[in-house]
């Protein structure tokens, strides 16, 4: 069994797609859509943003679903997966890879998704962290050294006001 997981957000950086825009004409043709789509330049941004333009979610998301569709596609039949899954955001990813939702619907429904996101973090700045490799009491204990962490356990989430 073939299993195809597109990623989420965190998967992002500079330079991302200039490779394949360079040696595809099936890649210049969906980042001159998604240009269109977006109403500026995501492609741009992509070659040759900072990483701090590519840590805007608005910017982020777009640019990982366009990166992964573009991948699968450029694949061709050897993008032949007995399923297609994603993290978060890849799950859009996944479907129009698939089959199941048309590219520019993916990337409009991206668009307005990250849009979302975006302007709840300006909203109320905040920031995200994996960890790995700590025990649920020790991430505990470094949350409560934050007044107004929220803090995400493999089962729960909790806010934690300390």
């Amino acid at each position: 069994m073939k299993a195809f997981v597109f990623p989420g957000q965190g998967a992002q950086f500079s330079g991302m797609g200039k490779d394949l825009f360079d040696a595809s004409e099936i890649a210049q043709e969906r980042f001159r859509q998604a240009d269109d789509i977006l109403g500026f330049s995501i492609s741009s941004t992509m070659f040759s943003g900072s990483d701090e333009d590519l840590k805007q979610t608005s910017v982020t998301q777009p640019a990982i679903f366009l990166h992964s569709v573009i991948l699968a596609e450029l694949m061709g039949e050897r993008f032949a997966p007995d399923m297609a899954a994603g993290h978060s955001l890849g799950e859009f990813s996944a479907l129009v890879a698939a089959g199941a939702l048309q590219f520019e619907d993916g990337l409009k429904l991206v668009s307005e998704r990250a849009q979302a996101m975006q302007d709840a973090c300006n909203a109320a700045p905040s920031t995200m962290a994996a960890v790995l490799g700590m025990e649920d009491e020790q991430v505990g204990k470094k949350s409560a050294q934050k007044p107004q962490a929220l803090l995400s356990l493999p089962t729960t989430t909790v806010p934690v006001n300390l």
